[in-house]
């Protein structure tokens, strides 16, 4: 059963993405630095970890115990399929659902809501950055003959950044209870709380 109190901890699980993604923003930016750019490739790959991790976590808050069951696993895991793979065990819908809002040419009378089809972080994208992004987090061999190309991160994160915003700017959520989903607005570039509605399927009889 989905409570206020659930709506909550998820609003507060994209908050905290809302937060690291504008630490990303002014990284990539360049308005803040560590003065070199492979600790600051690292800084933002481990951003982007934190924040791909709480989207496939997030789902989970309708149902605490199965949220803790996941988080405990959580830590000792670093295969971006088998974290998928443990977070679909519990809800196979868990990821995002992009929508976008057309208003009529008088905002007045309303508008129309429908599925974002393209321009968005894709499940199968996630899956793979997050294996990018730990392959950052580890020392390099000193013998390895891979080259590191500094701009092709940072052209890299660029696009991440621009998809994960697409996904997550209004985006729905099936919850555990498959009669319900929430509707989230992101907020992005502002000081506004996350905004998360309840949506209770309407049936027939």
């Amino acid at each position: 059963m989905s409570t206020k109190e659930d709506r909550i901890k998820y609003a507060d699980c994209m908050t905290f993405i809302r937060y690291r993604l504008e630490v990303i923003n002014l990284f990539l930016n360049r308005k803040i630095t560590t003065g070199y750019d492979i600790p600051d490739i690292e800084t933002i790959a481990l951003q982007f970890r934190k924040v791909f991790e709480l989207i496939a976590m997030a789902s989970l808050c309708s149902n605490r115990e199965k949220f803790e069951e996941v988080r405990a696993r959580f830590d000792k895991m670093w295969n971006a399929a088998e974290i998928i793979k443990m977070v679909e065990k519990f809800n196979p819908n868990f990821y995002p659902k992009p929508i976008e809002r057309k208003f009529n040419k008088d905002p007045s009378t309303g508008g129309t809501i429908s599925p974002l089809l393209e321009g968005f972080l894709t499940k199968e994208e996630l899956i793979k950055a997050i294996g990018r992004c730990g392959d950052l987090l580890h020392a390099d061999n000193p013998y390895s003959e891979n080259e590191f190309i500094n701009e092709k991160w940072f052209n890299r994160f660029r696009d991440w950044n621009s998809k994960t915003h697409n996904l997550l700017k209004l985006h729905t959520i099936q919850v555990l209870n498959y009669d319900i989903q929430w509707w989230a607005v992101m907020k992005f570039g502002t000081n506004e709380p996350v905004q998360i509605a309840e949506m209770q399927k309407i049936t027939n009889g």
